[in-house]
């Protein structure tokens, strides 16, 4: 096998169901009285103060069409409301990680990727303007597209126009498509952390790591594998397609543009990295499985600074056209943020009517691990409404109900 080069960087239940009206206005009633800088909520029985997960506030905002002054102006107040975005970007590098897919030339019922899978380029244009004005030295967009380009070219089937980022950004934006080492000399190998799940290591294109500020630019989607897609599972498009990728046969391929199927859901073959880095751990077949533990332990080695959530427009019952008949498209019309990615995601579970904390296996987690809990018992975040704080519009009020992901066989 082919060694890759490459450098180390460490980084330091209720019952399973849908959310009834009930349990919403009561999860709506335990938050409504935080503010920012309120005192914490109380500590669960049995939970020491030193052993409570992270939390940070989550901002909701009712945004109902992809117009650039509307969806900046409410982006804006709601970075205002989570209260220090402008000191975490000033004078930073910042990347964002995109959420897109492996082709841009789909569509589904004659729609454009950006309307129903992917994040929309004009809420990305919007959170770049901002993060400039911010003060924001340098910005990246980048993800990993199955696109020989490395830059702006591989995004622009997405909406994505390189003049119109860089008005918005004075300049300051810069496009990286990551599925292989791109034009850098080598790959980072970054430590997961603590007791890692499936992945000891992940082996990635050094736009991750060589950065100041993480920021997860997500859509709202139902997953048939994590339940839903968010902030934390956006990471999933991180491991290169070089090194994980599905068209490799026994070496590392910077040709390579395949996705991850038999690395991270089905686990039926090892990744090409330059170390063993995954634990043996897996359950071949499982992806219910598989996929919520690599969500995890990529969060793990990657934290996330801010997510932002793109709910205008998007698809419910899946997350992509490939799952056929089952998705529907659906128009929330919302944006979510937070600085948390596990409070932002059980917040955006909330939102679709399902319950964050809910038992795996059961919606909207009908196919495997609830990783928001698992998330939580890692010391990631919070994922339990009654603790969290959320801004702006209510929860009652932004909650959108999404039919849950069909409950699929394994493999």
């Amino acid at each position: 096998m082919q060694r890759t080069n490459a450098t180390t960087r460490t980084v330091p239940r209720c019952p399973g169901r849908t959310l009834s009206r009930r349990d919403f206005l009561k999860y709506t009633a335990a938050t409504a009285g935080l503010t920012l800088g309120a005192t914490a909520p109380p500590a669960l029985p049995g939970e020491a103060l030193a052993q409570r997960p992270p939390r940070a506030p989550t901002a909701l905002g009712l945004c109902q069409r992809y117009e650039y002054a509307e969806v900046r102006r409410v982006l804006g107040r709601m970075l205002d409301e989570l209260g220090d975005v402008r000191r975490l970007v000033k004078n930073r590098h910042v990347t964002l990680k995109l959420n897109l897919v492996n082709t841009s030339e789909e569509d589904l019922s004659g729609l454009p990727v950006w309307l129903t899978v992917t994040v929309h380029p004009v809420v990305a244009l919007a959170l770049g303007s901002l993060l400039a004005d911010y003060g924001a030295r340098q910005i990246v967009f980048c993800d990993q597209l199955p696109f020989r380009a490395l830059d702006a070219q591989a995004f622009a089937g997405y909406g994505f126009q390189r003049a119109d980022f860089d008005q918005a950004t004075q300049g300051r934006a810069r496009f990286e498509n990551t599925r292989n080492r791109g034009r850098h000399k080598d790959y980072a190998l970054v430590k997961v952390p603590g007791a890692p799940e499936l992945a000891s290591s992940w082996e990635v294109n050094r736009t991750y790591v060589d950065t100041d500020v993480l920021v997860s630019l997500a859509k709202l989607k139902s997953h048939v594998s994590g339940g839903i897609t968010g902030g934390m599972k956006n990471l999933f498009g991180v491991p290169p397609s070089s090194l994980y990728g599905d068209d490799l046969e026994d070496r590392p391929d910077e040709n390579a543009s395949g996705y991850r199927s038999n690395t991270m859901h089905a686990c039926s073959r090892l990744p090409l990295t330059s170390v063993p880095s995954f634990t043996g751990k897996s359950v071949p077949g499982d992806h219910g499985y598989n996929v919520p533990r690599f969500i995890v332990d990529l969060n793990a080695a990657f934290p996330v600074h801010l997510v932002v959530i793109d709910g205008i427009s998007t698809i419910q019952t899946a997350e992509g056209w490939w799952l056929g008949s089952m998705v529907s498209v659906t128009r929330p019309g919302l944006l979510l943020a937070g600085r948390n990615a596990v409070c932002t995601d059980a917040v955006a579970a909330a939102v679709m009517g399902f319950d964050p904390d809910a038992a795996d296996r059961t919606w909207p987690f009908a196919n495997g691990t609830n990783h928001l809990a698992l998330a939580r018992r890692k010391n990631l975040g919070e994922n339990r409404l009654a603790h969290i704080e959320v801004t702006g519009l209510d929860l009652e009020s932004a909650r959108f109900q999404f039919q849950p992901t069909f409950r699929r066989n394994a493999a």
